[in-house]
């Protein structure tokens, strides 16, 4: 749900039609973007508190891992500038739902999720050994979709764990990035497209249809 802005300002604005760009307009959209993240993550914290939701505890720890040394790193190359907001938004919630799984006892560890944590600890750390945008953007996506296995193997059989709106407005969260990465070349869409193509998947396997099929 709910990883890091990979499109970042200076990387997304939208052209006008004399080929200019329009960093205003660029400047809105990844606001409100970063207000469905936010709201995102509000949602399926208050559902998990509830318990409503199940959510699995190594996709949520290793996300919190990889958010976090991603904007350690970005802080120590460029410092802080406002285009980290959606990146610290998405660390500060991948670690609160973390927290919260671990404290209410309400998380789910199946027998082969610690091999999905492995390998996507791995992908991070060769992450951090590669500074050429390609191959850290690579890595990034490979260590991110490894470590969202365990959750998307939950709800492909038990999708009612994992029944949140917060996969649709996180998904929203994305299309909009994707809007203000659409002019960038393909190293730039790579991650918002990811994230999307993951929000999209865990939207559809969580549909009331689905569950109810399942419980048939």
């Amino acid at each position: 749900m709910l990883t890091e802005f990979y499109c970042y300002f200076r990387h997304g604005q939208i052209q006008r039609g004399d080929g200019t760009m329009n960093p205003d307009y660029t400047f809105i959209v990844n606001i409100f973007a970063g207000l469905f993240l936010v709201v995102a993550q509000s949602i399926y914290i208050v559902q998990l508190v509830r318990k409503q939701i199940t959510p699995s505890l190594y996709t949520w720890m290793g996300w919190s891992i990889l958010v976090v040394v991603g904007l350690v790193s970005q802080l120590v190359e460029y410092g802080w500038n406002w285009t980290l907001m959606g990146h610290l938004f998405s660390a500060i919630g991948c670690t609160a739902i973390f927290i919260f799984s671990l404290i209410s006892g309400n998380f789910v560890v199946r027998a082969k999720d610690w091999m999905y944590l492995f390998l996507g600890i791995v992908c991070i750390l060769i992450y951090l050994l590669f500074s050429d945008p390609w191959s850290t953007t690579i890595f990034a996506v490979l260590a991110d979709g490894i470590l969202g296995m365990p959750t998307i193997l939950k709800a492909i059989k038990s999708p009612e764990t994992e029944k949140s709106m917060g996969w649709n407005i996180a998904l929203g969260c994305w299309s909009l990035t994707l809007i203000t990465c659409w002019n960038n070349n393909a190293l730039f869409i790579l991650f918002p497209a990811y994230c999307f193509a993951f929000n999209a998947i865990m939207t559809y396997l969580t549909t009331k249809k689905r569950i109810a099929a399942l419980t048939r």
